[in-house]
């Protein structure tokens, strides 16, 4: 029974053999798969290969860190592999939030917004897919009648309710932490009780399906200064929605970890912009180079301000 919403060996050999996990028999029309743009790119169409080759290793990598954590904490419970899986899940995040501005930009060029959107739902309902104190007996995790394979996780993510995640980087760090000061304890992924066996292979599942969202953004297509206009409104979306969220309540949470380093992560994506993407980018939309650094001492604030400016033209 789903709940209701008052109930959520090297790096480079691993990282080849979990995209050929991801992506092999996925035959169904739900998987997402690489989006090709129909529409004639223009001329002023900004080309920037080597920053997503770069960054596509970057996220590969931690991914497979997370797996060979994951594998190990399956093989040798411990407090110490429980640790490591931990810290290889938050490193994923922050490799993942500092593409945000590159994301954002294939997600705009593509129309693929919400496919983005599944990679990092926030926030959710931690009941929904997982047991918590209270409701010992909740959570997708916690049916025995559920099928527990990527089909499933994909079409009981957001089912009736946004909140509703399944998938995703804050799913997993819910599942894999808990949602409040306390974390999971090791009892919750050793052994064969307490749905330990079914809560490891979610975590397998869910980052297999954030490699494939992942792969699905990619595209040979330039972008324009525009889907970088895009990808800059929706992170500042992002992080002025973090800022207004309240705090977490025992139904409704942002996971510690967005809590504490998103908006943050969200800067770095623009600092980090690289400058060929930079200077085109600036023919367009004059003054966001001052602004990215000027962004380094005044944060965000470097950032709304351009867009303000922009604001009554818009």
């Amino acid at each position: 029974m789903i709940p209701m919403t008052s109930l959520k060996a090297s790096l480079g050999t691993l990282a080849a053999a979990l995209l050929a996990m991801t992506f092999t028999g996925c035959d169904s029309p739900e998987e997402p798969a690489p989006v090709t743009a129909t529409e004639t790119v223009a001329e002023s169409g900004i080309v920037i290969t080597e920053w997503q080759e770069q960054s596509r290793t970057e996220f590969e990598q931690a991914a497979a860190s997370w797996q060979q954590a994951l594998v190990t904490l399956e093989q040798s419970p411990s407090e110490e592999s429980l640790k490591q899986a931990r810290t290889a899940l938050a490193g994923w995040y922050a490799t993942f939030g500092k593409q945000a501005l590159l994301l954002n930009a294939r997600a705009c060029l593509l129309d693929q917004q919400a496919l983005l959107a599944r990679m990092d739902s926030w926030p959710l309902y931690p009941g929904y897919i997982d047991a918590m104190p209270q409701w010992p007996e909740s959570g997708l995790i916690s049916d025995p009648y559920l099928e527990m394979d990527r089909k499933t996780l994909r079409q009981q993510h957001g089912a009736t309710d946004l909140a509703e995640a399944s998938l995703g980087l804050s799913a997993m760090l819910v599942v894999l932490n808990g949602s409040d000061e306390t974390a999971k304890a090791l009892s919750y992924f050793q052994g064969e009780e307490n749905n330990a066996p079914r809560r490891r292979l979610y975590l397998k599942l869910a980052g297999e399906q954030l490699l494939a969202d992942y792969q699905a953004l990619l595209s040979e297509t330039p972008v324009l200064s525009g889907d970088l206009d895009c990808a800059l409104s929706r992170m500042l979306e992002r992080h002025q929605q973090l800022t207004d969220s309240a705090a977490n309540d025992e139904e409704l949470v942002i996971p510690q970890t967005v809590r504490q380093e998103l908006s943050a992560l969200l800067l770095q994506s623009l600092q980090q912009l690289p400058e060929s993407a930079g200077s085109a980018w600036e023919q367009t939309r004059t003054g966001i180079l001052d602004a990215i650094d000027a962004s380094k001492k005044a944060g965000w604030q470097a950032i709304t301000a351009l867009q303000d400016k922009k604001a009554p033209d818009a």
